[in-house]
């Protein structure tokens, strides 16, 4: 049985906003909060397979919270994968926590 990821206020359990957060912070390889170009896209490429579009890395710096340089905050992050799930596509969020090594109970393997 897989963990809840939504609560009932469609919040993120703490589980899956823990996990969320992980994975931001895997990626944000120069520790300062946000994730620049480079490190968003080396995000979507291990998680998609390709990069993102630059459309799609003008949408996040327009509709989620980026810093002044247009580098996408853990808000942001936390913000693309609430739209995702909140939309009904929780299973392409489970699909992501997958690829990044969480199991149906939101814990990281080893």
């Amino acid at each position: 049985m897989r963990a809840e990821l939504l609560q009932d206020n469609l919040e993120f359990t703490a589980k899956c906003e823990q996990a969320l957060a992980e994975i931001f912070e895997r990626y944000d390889l120069d520790k300062d909060g946000a994730l620049n170009d480079e490190e968003i896209q080396a995000f979507a490429t291990f998680t998609n397979g390709s990069p993102f579009t630059e459309s799609d890395l003008a949408d996040i710096r327009t509709n989620l919270d980026c810093n002044e340089q247009g580098a996408l905050l853990k808000g942001g992050f936390l913000q693309l994968y609430s739209l995702q799930t909140n939309a009904g596509d929780d299973d392409e969020t489970w699909a992501d926590l997958k690829k990044h090594g969480y199991n149906d109970r939101l814990e990281l393997l080893k």
